[in-house]
């Protein structure tokens, strides 16, 4: 009778004994666990990483991750001989931890040129080994799009504003000196398409006449619906022309304004890995 009680309790109090045990455990593993999360300003660094298309060739560099925010560096070359626009703001970051978006503005790569831009995800436990980016939002843009006619533009001015098909531009800012004729204009597109603007292509109409090229080199500004951007054109004194501060010149528009359609390249998906040797 005596064992038989004996083991009877040994049937009771083995089961509590295991659930302490796997309690313990638990506890153990969870504070390792908890140990193991990096400080919220440590940083991680990550492996540079490219994609290659027939339309682009994209760098993703210099990636670092807080607990508040993942970061890197795009550098975009247009292989083509169309605009790029590319939208980060349509990139999706992804880890096993989150999903996580960003409001960067997009940017323009001119044809056969080059570009970058810092693209910042904000969120939480942002220091993952490995993650994901989405690369969404790379536009090809036909450069030979639709001429917009533009009357010439005086300078000084006899009104500040103009129209030209779905583009509406106000000179914002006008000085001429002898050597030198600068103007700052700010233009809206209201099409359905994408408006390009090239201030590079303008010229101006000396006071005797010829023709004086833009020396405000601009790369090229792509403008959808309801966006406007401004620019700066110059044009510096040419021996014999006339006096640029006591005589009137006329911007001569050529092809500075088109209207083209976007057309969306395919997404592409790239893995970042955190340098495990990198440390700065």
């Amino acid at each position: 009778m005596k064992h038989l009680f004996l083991a009877l309790a040994l049937v009771i109090i083995m089961p509590s004994f295991a659930q302490d045990k796997d309690e313990k455990k638990d506890k153990k593993e969870k504070k390792e666990k908890k140990e193991k999360l990096p400080r919220p300003d440590e940083k991680f660094f990550y492996k540079d990483a490219t994609i290659e298309t027939d339309d682009y060739k994209l760098y993703i560099v210099d990636a670092v991750s807080v607990g508040a925010y993942s970061k890197f560096k795009i550098k975009v070359f247009n292989k083509t001989n169309d605009y790029l626009f590319v939208k980060p703001g349509e990139f999706m970051y992804k880890s096993d931890k989150n999903t996580v978006g960003n409001t960067e503005k997009g940017f323009v790569v001119a044809p056969n040129d080059e570009d970058s831009k810092v693209v910042d995800f904000k969120g939480k436990q942002m220091q993952a080994k490995n993650f994901e980016i989405e690369v969404k939002g790379i536009y090809k843009v036909s450069a030979g799009g639709k001429v917009i006619d533009v009357p010439n533009f005086d300078l000084p001015p006899s009104k500040n504003d103009f129209t030209a098909g779905n583009f509406t531009c106000t000179l914002k800012k006008h000085d001429a000196n002898t050597d030198k004729a600068a103007a700052k204009f700010q233009c809206a597109y209201n099409g359905d398409g994408v408006g390009i603007i090239s201030p590079y292509k303008s010229a101006c109409v000396m006071p005797n006449g010829s023709e004086n090229a833009n020396a405000k080199k601009n790369t090229g500004i792509l403008l959808e619906k309801g966006q406007s951007d401004d620019f700066t054109v110059i044009f510096n004194e040419i021996a014999g022309a006339g006096d640029l501060q006591k005589k009137a010149i006329k911007v001569k528009w050529n092809d500075t304004f088109k209207e083209s359609k976007l057309m969306r390249l395919n997404d592409a998906k790239v893995d970042m890995v955190k340098d495990e040797e990198k440390k700065r």
